[in-house]
């Protein structure tokens, strides 16, 4: 690769990953890219439904909304965000977002230099265009490989999450609201998953929370969509009430990250919240399926980390997930249903006691 000399950036445009998790993965990328840019303003392209995640980060200078359903929708809208972006006079293009889309923005926006991956048939419209690395690789070593080759340093390869004091406030006011902020310890669950038949079973987390209260003298806070809130109100439901708080609706990511900053456990699946717990050093337990940690597994500075999961000659799924899986009564892949309440509580206990530990 050309090398591109920091002394001629002085704007910079990152294009952001389109989900939650991978948002929070790119985080050690762009701290490494405001140090080598340290004289450049950078500026964050995102998806409305991510912009959030991103808000007050002070690794970057502007963020701005990419709204496909509306304001930027189809031809006409990308032409008009290409045609805003060419306004700004970006020098560098940073595509951590390995989709046609991204690069074809940047090369209409007229931006000089444009660095990401060879995939999805871009090649042509990148100045600088990467060997993706190996399948197995984790997603923020991904992320870094594009940091590396622009030849920034690494100091610091692990995620972060940003709250605010006001984020803070809010969830100390939540979990005393709810009788929560006293001595127990105080677990997280997220059962819910970008894809439902990526899900451990509902009725195994109830289960799990279950166990913990009764044996940790655990409190249980469950989290989700306003679309999961049924489920996560059923599962509320087997437990005791003075051990258990599903938040009301409306409930930020932010706020969420603050809620999870006072836990002592996560335990999730392969989600957005997992790697925000993990980020903000809370022992994570990610429960993986279809998908494999080699990619994707909870990575933290701070916090033990765990992942469940069952290795199979057909993992990760490479069929569209499932479409090769034999069907279930639960509707559930056979490397979920093998994983079981007793496999999630042992790492629970190990974390809870490793935590315990480190509180004394």
């Amino acid at each position: 690769m050309t090398p591109i000399d920091p002394a001629t950036i002085r704007r910079v445009l990152v294009r952001a990953n389109n989900w939650i998790g991978d948002v929070v993965m790119i985080s050690p990328a762009v701290r490494a890219l405001r140090v080598h840019f340290s004289e450049a303003r950078i500026a964050i392209l995102a998806k409305t439904w991510v912009l959030e995640t991103l808000e007050g980060d002070p690794s970057f200078d502007d963020l701005i909304e990419y709204d496909s359903a509306v304001a930027h929708r189809g031809v006409g809208g990308r032409l008009r965000l290409a045609s805003s972006l060419r306004s700004e006079r970006f020098d560098l293009a940073v595509l951590f977002q390995k989709a046609f889309d991204a690069a074809a923005l940047a090369f209409l926006a007229a931006i000089r230099y444009r660095v990401g991956y060879a995939a999805d048939r871009r090649s042509l419209l990148l100045t600088h265009a990467l060997e993706p690395p190996p399948a197995d690789t984790h997603h923020v070593e991904v992320f870094l490989g594009i940091a590396r080759a622009l030849g920034c340093r690494i100091d610091d390869p692990f995620p972060s999450f940003h709250l605010s004091e006001g984020d803070r406030r809010q969830a100390r006011t939540i979990l005393a609201a709810a009788g929560l902020a006293g001595q127990a310890p105080l677990l997280a669950f997220h059962p819910g998953a970008s894809k439902e038949p990526r899900a451990w079973h509902p009725e195994r987390f109830a289960e799990l929370g279950r166990r913990l209260t009764v044996r940790h003298g655990a409190r249980v806070l469950l989290l989700g969509s306003e679309d999961e809130r049924q489920q996560l109100q059923r599962m509320a439901a087997g437990l005791p009430a003075e051990c258990v708080l599903v938040p009301g609706p409306g409930l930020s990511m932010k706020v969420t990250g603050a809620l999870l900053e006072n836990c002592r456990l996560f335990v999730g699946n392969d989600s957005g919240p997992m790697h925000v717990a993990a980020a903000l050093g809370v022992p994570t337990i990610g429960i993986f399926g279809p998908g494999t940690p080699l990619r994707t597994a909870p990575m933290a500075a701070r916090g033990r980390v765990i992942a469940v999961s069952r290795d199979y000659p057909c993992s990760p799924c490479r069929q569209n997930f499932f479409r090769e899986c034999p069907p279930s009564p639960s509707g559930k892949p056979f490397c979920l249903e093998e994983i079981r309440v007793e496999d999630v509580e042992g790492a629970a206990a190990e974390l809870l006691q490793g935590a315990r530990q480190s509180v004394l």
